[in-house]
């Protein structure tokens, strides 16, 4: 009978009038590396994974349909022998794999599949074509299929209806089934196999290139769809929303919503639009707030900062900038409209918040990898949730069980002293971690000019040590004074001049970790003459100072604009067009120049960008100098964290929520959780170590009812971990 439907089921398919074979699979042992492809009944609804109905695979030379039922046995006979899968979507296909080896309780198939992604053996296509064009052009767009092969193969997947019938499969034999149903699955597996190859040629080009490791997958791609498979568990996990205490929320941040509003109007009546028949404030309807006059904002903005002679941050178009992130939220205590503003920002952002809090189980949705390494959430973006919110508390467990919290230590200040010891070979701020000292009060005593024992006794030890976060986060991502004066401010209310910036950058870099001097050198010169194709000293000699080559980028992006906003003469403008054509030996860049091409697109707006890699293997492409600086450590510890998700997903805990450096997971009610909170903290130590060879990594963890931020570890008088109640807690 297998015989007979085998020969009944098969037929050819063409990709670019390229024609393939395809059969019914019969238990034959296929090559190395086999694309596999899943068909399922319709998606309703991303909580639930839907039911597994084909299967698709390829080894680039042979091709066939798979029954769900020899799911087991397909993976069996490849995986035990160290075969290489191959996915579009690994945040697709696997759940869907697991769920059916889980219901048939077809264990050793499940482990296998586990084990070879353990062992990076499970492979992407769309995460591998994110990272090449991250190393590209710092794109993190994600290709579908379809658009991957039309870009990489010159190949067009037509979708056609029978990507939304599959579910007839089911209860029909399949040798009664339409011919098409096949056709069209079988496309997907053998177009993603020669997808993949095209693929790993770039990426191997890419590493060599740059001499990158591929320890981890080229590009990082393993690290990748270890993490896309535990952020998609977590979004199917969920989290439980207290409706009663979000009820009480929403009602007071809407009513704070309206009296600034009104405070607002009193002072500055034109900022809202007015509806010209009533006399009413005009309403947005999707959003519900006032409409805003952005004219007479910034013209109030700016009477503002003339009368105080403040240099206001522009636009590129030179207009006043609105945001109160970077700029007017520094300077709140200058007028009463500034601080309305800023206070009316920040509650219409948390509004916005709201709006994904409708239901007592929400579902984040998790982007794998962004342009810094991290991950993005939406639907709603718990991520950018501010630390002290309020709202973070509506979050609570699910009945019959705690929330367990944990995060990482200083992380990103580990693996930047991990990455100034890669480069240079030494690194104090290393040693200071080494000796387990805490680098926030070794950096404050330091200032101090006082030994860190006398520190520990000093008044204002917690005011020094919150002055000391500022330099060591803000000065190793690169900010200059005036950045730094910003990131003060906003982040950790820390009221600084430039003057005081400059000198405590010099003391940071100089004194206390000297290696950030060599790590934080900007070598604009050597990237912009490489462009150009000529010699650094000849550009040194046209442009010997640093404001030459500051006011020169300004002009290629075409924002000839001072940072006060006043534009550059245009004698001054002229001048640096001729200086830069005559510089000039790169043939590709002299029609952009002599057109004065600074459109979006332009070569030339690519001059002062370079490449930056991570010690696990990937790059971005054509970044900026803050850029450059902060994503070899930044992203370090994105993976190290990626890492620590995939293991204690394998571990099996129940993650339901992922905040960079942070874990939430759900645990079952217990007397005390003294075992499982070592097991949990071990898992995340020894998953960043390995990227941090030799420093010591430390997590900070709670058990509570409720996911805050004041959250901290409880112990009873035997020194057991305990369940830490909040002065809210009901």
């Amino acid at each position: 009978m297998r015989q007979l439907i085998n020969t009944q089921i098969a037929g050819t398919v063409e990709l670019n009038e390229t024609s393939f074979s395809w059969y019914l699979w019969n238990g034959e042992l296929l090559g190395d590396c086999i694309a596999i492809d899943t068909e399922t009944t319709l998606i309703e609804d991303r909580r639930r994974v839907p039911e597994l109905c084909l299967i698709s695979v390829s080894d680039g030379q042979r091709h066939f349909v798979v029954q769900p039922c020899r799911l087991a046995e397909l993976l069996e006979l490849h995986l035990s022998n160290g075969t290489h899968l191959i996915c579009h979507n690994i945040a697709f296909d696997f759940p869907v794999m697991d769920k059916y080896l889980t219901v048939c309780k077809e264990a050793e198939a499940r482990n296998l599949l586990w084990t070879a992604v353990d062992e990076n053996r499970v492979h992407d296509t769309m995460l591998l074509a994110v990272l090449i064009s991250l190393a590209q052009n710092d794109c993190d767009l994600r290709p579908s299929l379809e658009s991957a092969c039309d870009e990489h193969l010159g190949v067009v997947l037509e979708k056609d209806e029978y990507r939304l019938r599959f579910n007839e499969l089911k209860d029909t034999a399949w040798s009664d089934v339409d011919v098409g149903f096949f056709q069209y699955a079988v496309k997907d597996a053998i177009a993603t196999w020669f997808l993949f190859a095209v693929l790993t040629h770039m990426a191997n080009e890419i590493c060599q290139k740059h001499g990158v490791t591929d320890e981890f997958g080229f590009l990082t791609e393993s690290i990748q769809v270890k993490a896309a498979i535990g952020l998609d568990r977590i979004t199917r996990n969920g989290m439980s929303i207290d409706l009663d205490r979000l009820k009480r929320l929403r009602a007071d941040l809407e009513s704070g919503v309206s009296n600034l509003v009104e405070e607002i109007h009193t002072i500055a009546p034109d900022v809202w639009r007015i509806v010209t028949k009533t006399g009413d404030v005009a309403i947005n309807a999707r959003t519900g707030l006032p409409r805003v006059n952005q004219k007479a904002l910034r013209s109030y903005l700016l009477g503002i900062a003339e009368r105080h002679r403040l240099d206001v941050l522009r636009t590129g178009k030179g207009e006043v900038s609105l945001s109160t992130k970077t700029f007017w939220g520094q300077h709140r205590n200058l007028d009463p409209l500034i601080d309305l503003y800023c206070e009316y920002s920040g509650k219409t952002k948390l509004r916005s918040f709201f709006a994904g809090l409708n239901h007592s189980r929400i579902h984040p949705k998790y982007e794998t990898i962004k342009r810094t390494g991290r991950t993005s959430c939406s639907q709603p973006n718990i991520q950018q949730l501010p630390a002290g919110s309020p709202i973070r508390e509506v979050v609570v467990a699910s009945p019959g069980k705690v929330l367990f919290i944990i995060d990482y230590s200083c992380i990103e200040l580990r693996t930047l002293a991990s990455e100034c010891h890669r480069l240079f070979g030494h690194s104090c701020l290393r040693k200071v971690l080494v000796e387990g000292k805490d680098p926030h009060s070794y950096t404050a005593a330091m200032f101090a000019d006082i030994s860190l024992d006398e520190f520990e006794k000093h008044s204002d030890r917690k005011q020094l040590r919150q002055h000391a976060k500022v330099f060591n986060f803000g000065i190793p991502a690169g900010f200059g004074p005036r950045s730094l004066v910003d990131f003060a401010k906003l982040e950790y209310g820390v009221d600084l001049t430039v003057e005081g910036a400059e000198r405590f950058i010099r003391k940071l870099t100089h004194d206390v970790y000297p290696e950030l001097r060599i790590y934080l050198s900007e070598d604009t010169m050597s990237i912009l003459a490489t462009k150009l194709l000529v010699a650094p000293l000849e550009l040194q000699a046209t442009w010997p100072e640093p404001y030459h080559l500051g006011m020169l980028q300004k002009i290629i992006q075409g924002n000839p604009y001072r940072a006060d906003g006043t534009p550059y003469r245009q004698t001054t403008v002229d001048r640096m067009w001729l200086e830069l054509h005559s510089l000039c030996r790169n043939p590709d860049l002299l029609d952009h120049i002599t057109s004065r091409n600074t459109a979006a697109g332009s070569p030339l707006r690519y001059l002062f960008e370079s490449s930056v890699s991570t010690a696990t293997g990937r790059i971005r492409g054509g970044v900026r100098f803050t850029q450059s600086k902060n994503t070899p450590f930044q992203g370090l510890a994105a993976d190290g964290c990626k890492l620590a998700l995939w293991n204690l997903t394998k571990a099996g805990y129940r993650v339901i929520a992922f905040i960079h450096d942070e874990f939430v997971i759900e645990l079952p009610e217990a007397d005390h959780y003294t075992e499982v909170a070592a097991d949990i903290n071990r898992i995340c130590c020894e998953s960043m170590e390995q990227f941090v060879p030799g420093i010591p990594v430390t997590c900070e963890y709670a058990v509570t009812r409720r996911w805050s931020k004041k959250a901290e570890a409880v112990y009873d008088d035997a020194g057991r971990l305990l369940e830490w109640t909040s002065p809210n807690q009901k």
